[in-house]
């Protein structure tokens, strides 16, 4: 450990590995000007396109191209099912996308459920399965069609994976489907509220109808892909939905820090979540790790976003 640099010593010469964009909660709408949900944060949804553009332009002048944009969600706002313009809304945005460069992978957020049902996501251009790495021999890594999720590798030894956090949801499935159901019943069992969106009185404040889950099969995928990167000393970036310290409902239910875990000593980790003021080109520096010892330590910090601060915390400007 002591032959290894500290991450935060590294000096402003340092040679850059790889670049990569990231984006979150555009959340684009023609509409005015107004608030989320519990009125307490201003949202310009006309307006973002503007600042997608601008993140577009950033990105395709950079001398040194990053090698994909990760966009972790909430691509338009929920605003445009009750216009009736979702459809418009997304075609707009994903024209936009298409001036940029690099490659762009997908993240699915409630927004999009509130949008599209998961059958017509699965099948539009925000599924970016397409993109994922395929590794020979090791069918293990392949993911289900039951859920979104795939892994890539942008660079050698870099390995990124994509979840699907409303794996478990009632947002965009048939209600008449067991898994509804299955979910309608686990959420209800820990939120007794009317107002299902309301974490008023909970003691788990993340069960609430706007939160989605992971299944076991989802996670057990993920232990494999992980274990992969593990034996082949890869580098693993974790883009997913919904882990971030505020608002606190705003977490992955049901809680995953139970899970067992068949492997242990993860090389390095990060975990790249949803922000709602992140707007950023994310810069990989050099031996620039944060090392985990056991998986329960990777989940712990998953969930309280502890991740999140290490992996920022080793980003340049």
């Amino acid at each position: 450990m002591d032959d290894k640099p500290n991450p935060g010593t590294l000096s402003e010469s340092s040679e850059p590995l790889f670049s990569f964009g990231v984006i979150a909660d555009i959340q684009y709408a023609d509409l005015e000007d107004g608030y989320n949900f519990h009125g307490s944060r201003r949202r310009y949804y006309r307006h973002s396109l503007l600042h997608l553009r601008g993140a577009i332009e950033h990105w395709n002048e950079e001398s040194s191209a990053p090698c994909c944009v990760l966009q972790l969600g909430d691509i338009i706002d929920g605003y445009n099912a009750q216009y009736k313009a979702s459809e418009k809304s997304l075609e707009l945005v994903m024209s936009t996308f298409q001036t940029l460069k690099a490659p762009v992978h997908h993240t699915w957020g409630n927004h999009e459920f509130y949008n599209f049902s998961r059958d017509y996501l699965t099948n539009s251009k925000l599924n970016t399965k397409f993109l994922e790495d395929h590794i020979v021999h090791h069918p293990e890594t392949m993911p289900s069609e039951d859920y979104y999720a795939y892994h890539f590798v942008p660079f050698p030894k870099f390995r990124f994976i994509l979840l699907d956090a409303y794996d478990l949801s009632v947002l965009g499935v048939d209600q008449s489907s067991p898994k509804y159901q299955q979910c309608l019943q686990m959420l209800r069992e820990h939120n007794p509220n009317t107002e299902l969106n309301s974490p008023q009185g909970l003691s788990e404040p993340q069960f609430v109808q706007f939160n989605g889950g992971f299944s076991q099969e989802q996670l057990n995928w993920l232990n494999e892909v992980l274990a992969f990167s593990d034996t082949n000393q890869e580098k693993v970036v974790i883009a997913i939905f919904p882990f971030t310290l505020r608002p606190l409902t705003v977490c992955a239910w049901p809680g995953i820090t139970g899970t067992p875990w068949r492997s242990s000593g993860l090389t390095s980790a990060w975990c790249v979540s949803l922000l709602v003021t992140l707007m950023m080109v994310a810069t990989l520096r050099i031996l620039s790790v944060c090392t985990m010892s056991t998986w329960k330590g990777l989940l712990r910090q998953l969930r309280t976003a502890r991740l999140l601060a290490q992996f920022m915390s080793i980003l340049t400007k």
